[in-house]
């Protein structure tokens, strides 16, 4: 027993001192089809975020007490790339919030594709590019040449290089799940999310609106599990959404590995149905 408490009060501990990140989430739609996606891209229609309230978000937020706490800001997706207009909010980003490490996510696919508007505002904004490998006939090593000889820095965030480095997230219907005990093991610890508005600990909650949509589950969101971007003051409110558990917390049960493969759009890849 106090074997557990010890590593519990460590892992809490160890969290605390984490860089506070944000993320704006561009689009959940996809090129691609992967079982399980934490942002229900199988599912989610092709919706953009108006850049106009992007914008508005990022002047807000940068603009608050201890803004400096926020170390780093990813733009992120669903297929980060296929937002349209992916170069304007690259500045918009990186003008309001000029001491962070900015990063693009993306699984690489339209690397080829981009023109060098996209390029130079990478350059010029100092913005990385965040490779996820995927267990699919991709020729990552001529991606990340592209970025370092277009003079971008690419790393590879996620590796999920062989089919059984995959995860499902299970979500519990009838919520539950102790919700400290999801908080404790949770696998997307520090994914705060930006998407309609309103401010997510995890993308899992930001997203859920297309499970609900597509597949007529009914996760609800409760005091707590969010905060209004227009309602945020000070940053030290995200480091409170992010080391405490929320209420949707109790739908999150232990997560499990599962071997990739294509989305079926079953309310299983998402669910324990039973």
């Amino acid at each position: 027993m106090w074997r557990k408490i010890s590593h519990a009060i460590k892992t809490i501990r160890k969290w605390r001192e984490e860089p506070l990140h944000i993320e704006f989430n561009l689009t959940d739609h996809c090129n691609l089809n992967c079982k399980g996606c934490t942002h229900y891209s199988p599912l989610a229609p092709e919706e953009y975020e108006p850049l106009e309230r992007l914008e508005r978000e990022a002047r807000h937020i940068a603009g608050i007490k201890n803004a400096s706490l926020i170390r780093e800001v990813y733009l992120i997706g669903g297929e980060t790339l296929l937002y349209p207009q992916l170069t304007r909010a690259i500045r918009i980003v990186r003008h309001h919030f000029p001491w962070v490490k900015l990063s693009v996510f993306t699984n690489g696919l339209l690397i080829p594709k981009m023109d060098e508007d996209f390029w130079k505002a990478c350059r010029e904004t100092d913005c990385e590019i965040a490779l996820t490998r995927y267990p699919l006939k991709i020729d990552y090593d001529r991606i990340e040449r592209i970025c370092r000889e277009k003079g971008v820095a690419a790393t590879v965030f996620g590796d999920r290089g062989e089919e059984s480095s995959f995860f499902r997230f299970p979500l519990d219907p009838e919520k539950k799940q102790n919700r400290m005990m999801s908080h404790m093991r949770c696998f997307s610890f520090g994914c705060i999310t930006i998407d309609g508005g309103r401010i997510y600990p995890c993308s899992l909650s930001a997203c859920v609106k297309h499970l609900n949509t597509r597949l007529g589950t009914d996760f609800r969101h409760e005091k707590g599990d969010y905060i209004e971007v227009e309602k945020l003051t000070d940053a030290r409110q995200l480091l409170t959404l992010r080391n405490r558990p929320v209420p949707f917390c109790g739908y999150c049960k232990r997560i499990t590995d599962v071997k990739y493969g294509p989305s079926r759009r079953s309310i299983e890849e998402w669910v324990d149905t039973k």
